[in-house]
């Protein structure tokens, strides 16, 4: 029996019985038909070929941080395009580090920030759909009712290997913690604690994708967008801070 390598949503590849239904390429980040006379053109010029991946359907391509291509799949880029254009709406919470701003795509949360200064231009606060699930869950999690959250998420940027350590950190269980070179042997990529790091300092989607449960190799408190302050507190209001050392 014939079998396929694709790209799964977390950007790694896996073995399956089933052919792909869409052809990617991984430098540009571009997903399109199998038979994209892009592709072909860029085939035919040599050098393509080595960095050509498949997926079983759109949403797996998205999923891994592709976007549609704008020869084969004119409507699905106009809308991806559209999508990227248009104004984030936002809403705030309180916290057990303060008040974060929530911003969302449409349907899907994208991002969390820790000034409520940083509101995009032009953002309409709304308080219902997504941003209200999310306020909800995070003012659970506040109140110490809430250990792990359920909301769709659509960050706005982030690679193949970013996306694999924000999947990755999003699975650390409340109330621990693990280390960045823990999580680049766990996705195969032992000595890329560096590159985990950096991934992690970059993660759009703090607390709901839990990148303060990363600490540093001794154990110390390392790294963190919002500042150590934050990170300390959000690992005492988990009970987590007595295994690590400050």
């Amino acid at each position: 029996m014939r079998h396929y390598t694709l790209i799964g949503a977390d950007d790694v590849p896996y073995r399956t019985t089933v052919p792909g239904t869409l052809g990617g390429h991984r430098p540009d980040r571009i997903y399109g038909t199998l038979g994209c006379p892009g592709a072909a053109r860029a085939i035919a010029r040599g050098g393509y070929v080595a960095n050509r991946v498949f997926f079983a359907d759109a949403a797996t391509a998205i999923a891994a941080g592709y976007r549609p291509c704008a020869t084969c799949l004119p409507t699905e880029y106009r809308t991806w395009k559209e999508r990227r254009a248009m104004p984030l709406t936002h809403t705030t919470v309180e916290s057990p580090i303060g008040e974060l701003v929530l911003l969302a795509d449409g349907d899907a949360l994208c991002e969390i920030r820790f000034d409520l200064a940083d509101v995009p231009p032009d953002s309409p606060r709304i308080d219902g759909g997504v941003l209200g699930e999310a306020a909800r869950q995070l003012r659970g999690y506040a109140d110490g009712v809430r250990t792990d959250f359920d909301l769709p998420l659509r960050p706005r940027f982030g690679g193949g290997f970013e996306r694999r350590v924000w999947a990755y950190v999003a699975a650390i269980p409340h109330g621990t913690t693990t280390t960045y070179g823990e999580i680049a042997t766990a996705l195969g990529a032992p000595g890329s604690a560096r590159a985990v790091g950096a991934a992690n300092g970059r993660n759009p989607l703090p607390l709901v994708v839990p990148c303060h449960r990363v600490v540093g190799a001794n154990g110390h408190l390392t790294g963190y967008a919002g500042g150590l302050h934050r990170k300390r507190r959000l690992l005492e209001h988990e009970g987590a801070l007595l295994a690590t050392l400050v």
